[in-house]
């Protein structure tokens, strides 16, 4: 493939040169592989993340409720020694 020209930033279109139609052909369909695996990719990050959010969100439920039954329970010691 060409070298990025010195005058134009790297993120334009350049054409091809000095290839031909079948090398082109076979870069494109590389290139579309790897963006389709790319795409697929994005899935499995979002999937991650939710299962890591819902494990903290089910943390953070079982630490409520032992932190209410622990309260419930100080409230009760607490009576049982003031009587």
């Amino acid at each position: 493939m060409a070298a990025p020209a010195q005058n134009s930033p790297s993120d334009e279109y350049e054409p091809v040169k000095n290839l031909d139609q079948q090398t082109i052909a076979c870069v494109r369909a590389c290139e579309s592989e790897a963006a389709a695996k790319t795409a697929s990719d994005y899935e499995h990050i979002v999937w991650a993340y939710g299962v890591i959010w819902s494990l903290f969100a089910i943390y953070g439920v079982m630490l409520w409720r032992r932190g209410s039954r622990q309260a419930i329970e100080v409230a009760d010691l607490q009576r049982r020694l003031s009587s």
